[in-house]
């Protein structure tokens, strides 16, 4: 059995992009707190169960790298193309495209990522060419993973991988069938379950994404 996040983990580091990525989250001072008691009104508390209950996974120490990176994101080219948020590092490399996804109430709910790959990798029976990240507050029942819909066709799951202190994180391989589905499509639907809330559902709007994507370096 192939070990998916093992092969991807050769070609990204394991940390959470959005630190780098989001200007709304490391700038703006809008994104999600994921302390579940200090939640401010207007921001998702997605009630955080006692570590020791298995549906919370252990959270990790928060990699030394994360505060450098959010520094980076400064010094970094950072634009608006559409819906999206492209961020690339200083010498214009290295590139991201994020989006802060929110409920039906304009909550931020989690961020998606992308990344294309410096070559295509061969993932189980697909060709991967770029990896999506999903990161959330912390909280989410990890073994229902999260479901992403686009324009309301077939259905995909994906596994948590990790969680830090920064949040969880889903870390998937895509192929080119997926991405031209986010090229044709108007816009996604990425649901997850809260330990206290239940099924809780972010839209993603993809307005700009195949000119975001066409971008990335």
């Amino acid at each position: 059995m192939i070990d998916r996040l093992a092969i991807l983990l050769a070609v990204t580091a394991l940390s959470l992009p959005g630190a780098f990525v989001s200007s709304a989250w490391a700038q703006s001072g809008t994104g999600l707190k994921l302390g579940p008691s200090e939640e401010p009104a207007g921001k998702l508390d997605l009630g955080a169960t006692p570590q020791s209950e298995r549906e919370q996974a252990p959270a990790a120490r928060q990699d030394s790298s994360t505060s450098g990176a959010r520094s980076q994101a400064s010094e970094g080219q950072q634009t608006k193309v559409g819906a999206w948020n492209v961020a690339c590092d200083g010498e214009g490399k290295n590139c991201a495209m994020a989006q802060i996804g929110n409920d039906s109430k304009g909550t931020p709910v989690l961020e998606m990522v992308i990344r294309k790959l410096a070559e295509p990798l061969e993932v189980g029976e697909r060709t991967a060419i770029a990896v999506l990240d999903v990161i959330t507050p912390l909280g989410v029942v990890l073994p229902e993973g999260l479901a992403v819909t686009i324009d309301n066709g077939q259905q995909e799951t994906a596994p948590f991988q990790v969680c830090t202190e920064q949040g969880c994180l889903v870390r998937e391989p895509i192929d080119s069938d997926l991405v031209d589905r986010f090229k044709g499509g108007n816009g996604a639907v990425i649901s997850v379950i809260a330990a206290s809330q239940g099924e809780v559902s972010a839209s993603i709007s993809l307005s700009g994404f195949t000119k975001a994507y066409a971008s990335l370096k």
